[in-house]
């Protein structure tokens, strides 16, 4: 079977049907939204807040998903597929601007967080941020904006960064943490010396 066909076929039965029940709506949408932001909020909470091993695992957490951003664009230039509702298939309960979908951002974002913990041997918080990122992986397929293959190359791509991270990461960490213990100490001078963050 074409690999383009499989991508269809898969799309087609994870993606919400006419009949679909709107709890199971309403949680997609949540997930496929909304759940980024509560992440996000939450590595910053562990930056400001946090002991120094905390504020290194979010730093280069959100250090390598930058990285995997920028490879992923690079990538959607390079090769600019088309989402589901641009193709006309499927169903879409979101709106989206038309463009590529593949790798899908999204699953990016929350696959280079998982990994990079998981990584640093926190396999409590790696397992439980995986389990997000499938569930934000089947929630942007279900509204219909993405393409199973548009996650599983995400989920490679976040790999293979998370693979070199680790390499780099022992070597140069020391470095990159003071760089960026001294740019947050200085952008943040006014709030440390305050005590409102640490």
């Amino acid at each position: 079977m074409p690999i383009e066909t499989l991508n269809l076929a898969l799309f087609s039965a994870l993606n919400a049907s006419t009949d679909a029940k709107p709890v199971m709506i309403h949680l997609a949408i949540f997930v496929a939204n909304d759940l980024l932001y509560i992440l996000l909020g939450l590595l910053v909470f562990l930056w400001c807040y946090g002991d120094l091993q905390l504020k290194e695992r979010a730093f280069k957490a959100v250090a390598l998903t930058a990285v995997s951003l920028l490879l992923g664009y690079l990538i959607s230039m390079i090769y600019p597929h088309p989402r589901p509702f641009v193709m006309e298939v499927g169903r879409t309960l979101i709106e989206h601007q038309p463009t590529a979908s593949f790798p899908s951002n999204h699953m990016l974002i929350f696959s280079t967080i998982a990994l990079s913990y998981c990584f640093a041997g926190r396999k409590l918080a790696g397992g439980i941020l995986l389990g997000l990122a499938f569930a934000v992986a089947w929630s942007r397929i279900y509204v219909g904006v993405h393409f199973p293959l548009d996650m599983l190359g995400a989920f490679i791509l976040a790999l293979f960064v998370n693979l070199i991270g680790f390499y780099l990461w022992q070597h140069y960490h020391q470095v990159f943490m003071q760089i960026a213990l001294n740019i947050y100490r200085w952008v943040g001078k006014p709030l440390l010396d305050r005590g409102l963050i640490k």
